[in-house]
C-alpha cells in the first residue's frame, strides 16, 4: 500500500487529500453512530466520533495518519470557522419581536452575557487563587472555558492563531479540549436535567422522560423533507455556487475590515467574527433589494453545517494529547466549576427572569453555553418536539445581539488579550463585577415576582 503521505504532493492537492481523509472519517463515524445504540441514545454527533477516530489513528495513537498531515488537518478549523461565521446572518429575514416576547428576549440576553462574563471571570480568579500558583498555568487559561464551552469547537479552532499571536501556543489545544468537555457536559448534563425536570413537573410540554432511542435518524423515500430550495434556474448558475459567492463577498468584507484595522492600529484581529459582520452588512443590502429572492437561508445553513462538520473533525483529531495530559488537573477543576455555574444559572436564574416556559428558555441556553447552539436546540426539541412554545423564536431574536459578541464573537476573541494586558485579577474582578451589574439590572427591570418552578399540574389519579 502506498504510504498516505505520498499520495499527493503540492499544497492544493494536499488540501483535497486532507478533506478526503476527513470525509472518510465522517463516513465511517456515521455508520458507527447509526448502528451503535449507546451513541444514538446519547446524541453523540458523528463529527465528534470521527474526530476521536482520527485522534486514535494519529501520531499520538497508532500512527496511521502522520504528524505532518495531522498538523495540516489541524489547520483546517481556522479556515472553516470563517465560512461558519460568514453564513451566520446571511439570508436572515428582518424580524421584530412581539411585545410579549420583548421581556424574554432581554432576559435571555442578560442570562447569556452573565454566563459569558462569569465563565471567564471566575476562572481568572480561580487561576489567581489556585491554578497558577499550584499548577503554573498561563494567565490566559482563564479564557479557555468561555472559548470552549460557549464558543464550541468552531471558536476554539479559530482561536488557535489568537493564542499563538499572544505567546501561548498551548491555548489552541486546550480550547479544543474544553470544547469537547463542554459538548459532553451539554449533551449528557442536559439529558439528566431534562429527566429530572420531567419528574419534578418543571417542563411545560414534556410530561414523560424522553425516549431517546426512538428518534428517527434515517429518512427513506417518501419521508424526506427538502433541506434547501433552489432560488434560481440552474441554466443561470447552480444555486449553491451563487450562495457560495455571497459567502465569499462576506469574507472579503471582513478581510477588508481586519486589514484596515491593522493599518490604523498595527494590531491583527482574527478574521472569523468580522466575516460575520461582513455577512450582516451584505445581508442588510440584500434584504432591501430584489436580490433577496435569489437567496435561501436554508442553503446557507447547509453550507455552514458542512463546514462545521469538517471543523469539528479537524479540531478533535488534531488535539495534542501531551498538552492535554499536562493540563489535566486544571482542566478537571475548571470543568467542575463551570458545571456548577451552569447548573446554578439554569435552576436559580432561569425561573426568576423568564415570564413563562422558564425550563425551556433555560435549557436552550444551557445547551448553547456548554456545547454549541445546535446542542441547545437539540435539548429544546427534546422537551418541546413540536415547537409548541415560542422559545426557539425568542432565542433566535436575541442572536443578533449575542452571536457577534460573546460565545465566539468579538468579545470572546478579546478575552485573552484583556487578560494578557491587564492581568488575571483585574480582569477577573471586572468581569465578575460586570456580571453582577447585569444581574442587578435584571433584578430591577426583568425579575419575575413569585417565580414558580412547577409548570404542569399533577396528573389526577386513575379512578
Amino acid at each position: 500500500m502506498i504510504p498516505i503521505e505520498k499520495i499527493a504532493s503540492g499544497t492544493l492537492q494536499n488540501v483535497v487529500l486532507y478533506v478526503a481523509v476527513i470525509g472518510l472519517l465522517l463516513f465511517v463515524a456515521t455508520i458507527i453512530r447509526l448502528k451503535v445504540s449507546f451513541l444514538r441514545k446519547a446524541f453523540i454527533p458523528a463529527s465528534l466520533l470521527a474526530g476521536l477516530i482520527g485522534m486514535l489513528l494519529g501520531p499520538y495513537g497508532i500512527k496511521v495518519i502522520p504528524q505532518e498531515m495531522m498538523s495540516s488537518i489541524g489547520a483546517l478549523p481556522a479556515q472553516m470557522i470563517v465560512v461558519v461565521f460568514a453564513c451566520m446572518l446571511l439570508g436572515e429575514k428582518k424580524r421584530e419581536p412581539a411585545k410579549d416576547m420583548t421581556h424574554n428576549v432581554m432576559s435571555g440576553l442578560g442570562w447569556l452575557y452573565i454566563a459569558s462574563f462569569l465563565q471567564v471571570g471566575l476562572v481568572c480568579l480561580l487561576c489567581v487563587a489556585l491554578l497558577t500558583p499550584v499548577f503554573g498555568v498561563d494567565p490566559m487559561f482563564g479564557s479557555v472555558f468561555e472559548v470552549g464551552f460557549a464558543g464550541g469547537h468552531g471558536t476554539a479552532g479559530g482561536m488557535v492563531e489568537v493564542y499563538e499571536s499572544l505567546g501561548w501556543a498551548d491555548g489552541g489545544d486546550i480550547g479544543k479540549t474544553t470544547a469537547t468537555i463542554g459538548l459532553l457536559c451539554g449533551i449528557f448534563g442536559g439529558i439528566i436535567i431534562i429527566n429530572y425536570g420531567v419528574r419534578k413537573r418543571y417542563t411545560k410540554v414534556l410530561s414523560e422522560s424522553p425516549a431517546t432511542g426512538d428518534v428517527k435518524e434515517i429518512f427513506s423515500d417518501g419521508t424526506r423533507a427538502p433541506s434547501a430550495y433552489a432560488t434560481v434556474n440552474q441554466d443561470v448558475i447552480e444555486p449553491f455556487a451563487l450562495h457560495l459567492g455571497a459567502i465569499g463577498i462576506a469574507v472579503l468584507i471582513g478581510w477588508e475590515i481586519v486589514w484596515g484595522f491593522k493599518q490604523v492600529f498595527q494590531y491583527s484581529l482574527p478574521l472569523f467574527p468580522f466575516a460575520m459582520i461582513g455577512g450582516w452588512i451584505l445581508n442588510g443590502i440584500i434584504q432591501r433589494t430584489w436580490l433577496k429572492d435569489l437567496f435561501d437561508r436554508s442553503v446557507f445553513q447547509r453550507i455552514q453545517g458542512m463546514a462545521l462538520e469538517i471543523l469539528v473533525v479537524g479540531a478533535m483529531a488534531s488535539i495534542s494529547i501531551p498538552v492535554v495530559l499536562a493540563y489535566w488537573a486544571p482542566l478537571l477543576i475548571g470543568s467542575v466549576v463551570m458545571m456548577i455555574l451552569m447548573v446554578l444559572m439554569f435552576f436559580w436564574l432561569s425561573p426568576r427572569v423568564f415570564t413563562d416556559n422558564w425550563f425551556e428558555h433555560g435549557i436552550i441556553r444551557y445547551g448553547a453555553f456548554t456545547g454549541v447552539a445546535a446542542v441547545g436546540y437539540m435539548l429544546l426539541r427534546t422537551v418541546d418536539s413540536k415547537m409548541e412554545t415560542d422559545v426557539g423564536t425568542v432565542y433566535a431574536l436575541g442572536c443578533p445581539f449575542m452571536s457577534p459578541f460573546i460565545g465566539g464573537g468579538l468579545i470572546t476573541t478579546a478575552y485573552p488579550a484583556l487578560i494578557k494586558q491587564f492581568g488575571m485579577l483585574p480582569t477577573g474582578l471586572a468581569l465578575c463585577a460586570g456580571a453582577l451589574v447585569l444581574l442587578i439590572i435584571l433584578r430591577m427591570f426583568f425579575w419575575v415576582k413569585n417565580p414558580q418552578k412547577v409548570q404542569r399540574p399533577m396528573k389526577s389519579p386513575v379512578q
